[in-house]
């Protein structure tokens, strides 16, 4: 998912990208299913129910329960309520209520909200809408200070995942401009380096500004009335599938405490040994590419070998997009088809993730034959390089990409020069600026846009690298 209208999505969307291409089944290190409890209240519930969060969760093989009020307690892998509720004191998740239950001390059997949150690998906990009206710069300061003592104490279990959530923002009719830039603020430190340099085992999900309009409001689009902070079911439907990417991207890239493994990238071609999955770290001996390399023509592939090496994501309707191998192709019977119904602000799309990193250093660039059933469509092309300097946000990755308008009934050629590709503008300051060809370890091809809905069946054959002169001009 490389596109650039959505970059103020920037930490939830590089998830996004990277964990479509894994095999599912989240295991922890004792051999068992990673296990996640996810405190919440209202905003929460609906995040779960509408946003299909459980179901998400079961697909990728985690253990996914959840804590809402003390009223309701806690449900199980499978939804069902327990019958058990964890004494969230007051049941206050404000920072300060935060605040009280991490500083309750550690007890085995648990005897506390803070001890029960142990006995899983992944812990996830957010506040409400009400703690985003920050009435001032002194309430500001306190948060601060709530959450400087709490990361003190996640830093003393390295062997869990802590993941906090920034609170969703308001309606205009429940907050102030100014509080409301607070909230901002707010968020803005949570996800910032001076809170979570240093600390690898924490990684916070900006809830808020995926909810949030410029203004600091809750996105019109996104409420049920005027009065009403909570997200309404198309913000549910949206963020859901992008909060369980983040969460399972934060599983795959946490090593320090080393609590638990995820799967390794799907390869293409054949098991690559100690080098296979190498390039999440930026290691390993990249396998060099001479120019006129192909890269895949989609001719051999069987159905089973295509579905295991090339992912795809889809954040609309189960049926508004498929990847699949169609016909005819440019020089043979077979080429990718990408087929969509992509309402606006709805993405999609389709890639491959090498095993060991490629070296493409001695080709001028990248081309492909194209068609499309009609002009016009939107496609962003994508090079994905391994980058530590990116940070676990970003998953050690950046993305470099060149946008282009699809041409046609009939075959062109693409020619996309190294130079032509420019890295992704809502990666912002992470990462290098400068695409390193020994350092490729994937591709992709993301449909959509911001503005304008998009429709069609574009065709993609004949992939490769290319250096001096092109076949096919």
């Amino acid at each position: 998912m490389w596109h650039n209208a959505m970059r103020r999505l920037v930490p939830i969307l590089i998830a996004a990208v990277l964990v479509v291409g894994f095999l599912p089944s989240g295991v922890s290190a004792q051999g068992g299913p990673v296990r996640i409890i996810f405190m919440h209240h209202s905003t929460g519930e609906g995040l779960i129910r509408d946003g299909g969060v459980r179901e998400l969760f079961t697909a990728l093989g985690y253990e996914f329960w959840d804590h809402g009020y003390n009223d309701e307690g806690l449900r199980d892998a499978d939804g069902n309520y327990t019958g058990i509720n964890w004494d969230v004191p007051g049941d206050n998740t404000d920072p300060d209520g935060w605040y009280d239950i991490f500083m309750q001390p550690f007890t085995d059997p648990p005897t506390n909200t803070f001890s029960h949150m142990l006995q899983f690998d992944v812990i996830i906990f957010k506040s409400c809408f009400p703690s985003s009206d920050i009435q001032s710069e002194e309430m500001l300061e306190e948060y601060r200070s709530y959450f400087l003592a709490m990361r003190d104490v996640m830093d003393m279990y390295p062997d869990h995942i802590f993941i906090p959530f920034t609170p969703p923002p308001l309606v205009p009719n429940s907050t102030t401009p100014e509080n409301a830039a607070r909230a901002r603020r707010w968020a803005e430190y949570l996800t910032s380096e001076e809170y979570l340099a240093g600390h690898p085992n924490i990684f916070v999900f900006d809830f808020f500004n995926l909810l949030a309009d410029e203004s600091g409001y809750l996105r019109a689009e996104y409420r049920s009335d005027e009065w009403d902070s909570h997200p309404n079911e198309l913000a549910n439907q949206t963020i859901g599938p992008l909060f369980v990417a983040f969460v399972d991207n934060a599983v795959r890239s946490y090593t320090l405490g080393e609590p638990m493994v995820a799967p390794q990238p799907a390869t293409v071609g054949e098991e690559t040994g100690e080098e296979e999955g190498a390039w999440e770290e930026g290691e390993g001996e990249a396998v060099a590419a001479e120019p006129g390399a192909l890269i895949e023509d989609f001719e051999t592939l069987s159905e089973e070998e295509f579905a295991d090496s090339w992912w795809s994501y889809n954040e609309a309707s189960p049926d508004a997009f498929s990847c699949s191998v169609g016909g005819p192709g440019y020089s043979g019977a077979r080429a990718l088809q990408l087929s969509f119904n992509l309402p606006v602000e709805a993405y999609a799309g389709c890639g491959v993730d090498f095993g060991p990193m490629q070296d493409w250093g001695e080709a001028d660039g990248l081309s492909f034959f194209w068609r499309s059933d009609r002009e016009g469509l939107l496609m962003t092309v994508g090079v994905v390089m391994s980058d530590p300097d990116a940070g676990p946000g970003f998953r050690n990755v950046t993305i470099f990409e060149n946008h282009l308008l699809s041409p046609g009934d009939s075959w062109e050629q693409v020619v996309l020069y190294w130079d032509d590709f420019e890295k992704a503008e809502w990666m912002g300051d992470a990462g290098s600026d400068e695409l390193d060809l020994e350092r490729v370890v994937g591709i992709g091809f993301d449909l959509g846009d911001w503005e304008t809905p998009q429709a069609g069946t574009i065709w993609i054959d004949d992939i490769r690298l290319f250096g001096g002169e092109l076949s096919g001009e």
